[in-house]
């Protein structure tokens, strides 16, 4: 399918009808638009601006629904213009819309007609970008499962294939990104429904990455999930353009990313992959991980989250963790922790005194018994706290004690 026959057919409607043309995919994706006639209201323009038209300005799921040409009417609230909308179908399939701003219902019954009639030659175009998609998307599919295989020499043939078809750079380092919905749509039943906000699209990853100069990406989508292999030139830094691209991904949706690699070379691929599942594994809501900035998250998540939650605490341990005050003393116990016991550094990052930090300190050494001037007794509090902050508040039982009012050692 040509992108420029689709043009064609919009800027020779325009000239005709007198009016700017739009037309949306089914997604309401900007496919093509015609010159300006001044017709263009505030939501047009940014639909433009874009590249896409909100569902909320134009009524989304009726006008999925329209038999033919219908109207969208005018919305002072969100500055739309009434306007003509033609859906796009092909073989039964809606494929998209045109769209023509008519304020005042000028435009006669005739070209409406003509309207209609160049809508069904764009849906054939559509449906035959539809059905090269499918294919496309087929290939890259068994190209990404190739290339994650821990068979060599099928890795090495699915990397050849990739670079003869100038899908993937050879040479150079590569990473992987996996893409998941937030664990609150993992755990719900069935596939998520038209008009569920569980059936947000997944992001296009080779789209995306057309944005960062230097990178190449190969990905395979299912309905909730997404992998990508993403490689970079031979010589130049990958590290900062996949990270801006999983930043973008994450933004993107509820998703949660996690990101393998760097590593040298498509052969390295099966461990990035592991690297990224163990990633995706330390996000409970949307944002994105990166193995490479894990540190000690990276061993503790492939522990099986069971062993957390079935685990036998310290008494000292369960006592913070379920005290009432927890909520200001773990993220206190944490970034003392992480600033390597640093008062000063400590207080700033948290942005309270100093003499507000002792106080604290003092408090978590009261209610745990843990001496935050014993090594062994720091690495327990830093274990305990990535481990909560990883997999949640454990199982802790019911008849821990009343805090411990002294400093002595009673952590065990």
């Amino acid at each position: 399918m040509s992108v420029e026959q689709i043009q064609a057919l919009v800027d020779g409607l325009a000239a005709r009808l007198g009016r700017a043309v739009l037309v949306d995919d089914r997604e309401l994706r900007l496919v093509a638009a015609s010159q300006d006639f001044g017709d263009a209201d505030p939501a047009r323009v940014w639909s433009l601006l874009h590249r896409r038209t909100r569902p909320e300005d134009v009524r989304h799921e009726e006008i999925t629904r329209l038999p033919g040409p219908g109207y969208v009417p005018e919305n002072p609230e969100l500055e739309l213009w009434q306007r003509l909308c033609v859906p796009i179908r092909c073989q039964g399939l809606l494929l998209g819309f045109v769209w023509i701003t008519d304020r005042f219902g000028e435009i006669p019954a005739e070209k409406v007609a003509d309207t209609a009639d160049t809508a069904a030659k764009i849906g054939l175009l559509l449906h035959d970008r539809l059905v090269a998609a499918d294919r496309d998307r087929a290939l890259h599919r068994d190209l990404v499962e190739r290339l994650l295989s821990r068979d060599a020499a099928t890795r090495n043939e699915a990397a050849d294939e990739a670079a003869d078809r100038g899908l993937l750079d050879e040479g150079g380092n590569a990473a992987v990104l996996l893409v998941r919905r937030t664990r609150a749509d993992d755990a719900s039943p069935g596939e998520p429904s038209a008009g569920d906000p569980r059936a947000v699209v997944l992001p296009d990853i080779e789209r995306l990455s057309r944005d960062h100069p230097g990178l190449r990406a190969l990905s395979a989508r299912w309905p909730r999930r997404a992998v990508a292999v993403v490689t970079g030139r031979p010589g130049e830094c990958l590290d900062r353009s996949v990270r801006a691209l999983a930043d973008e991904l994450g933004k993107a949706g509820p998703w949660r990313v996690g990101v393998g690699g760097p590593v040298p070379g498509l052969a390295e691929l099966p461990a990035a992959r592991r690297q990224a599942d163990i990633a995706v594994t330390t996000l409970s809501d949307t944002g994105v991980a990166c193995w490479t900035e894990l540190s000690a998250d990276g061993l503790l998540a492939q522990f099986p989250r069971q062993l957390w939650t079935d685990a036998l605490l310290p008494a000292g341990v369960a006592r913070l963790l379920a005290d009432p005050a927890a909520a200001a003393l773990l993220p206190t116990l944490s970034t003392f922790l992480d600033c390597a016991g640093e008062a000063q550094r400590t207080a700033a990052r948290l942005r309270i005194h100093r003499t507000t930090l002792y106080y604290r300190l003092s408090r978590i050494e009261q209610i745990s018994g843990l001496s935050l001037r014993d090594g062994r007794d720091r690495l327990l509090a830093h274990l305990a706290l990535r481990l909560h902050h990883l997999y949640g508040t454990p199982a802790l039982p019911t008849d821990v004690e009343d805090p411990a009012r002294n400093p002595q050692r009673n952590a065990g």
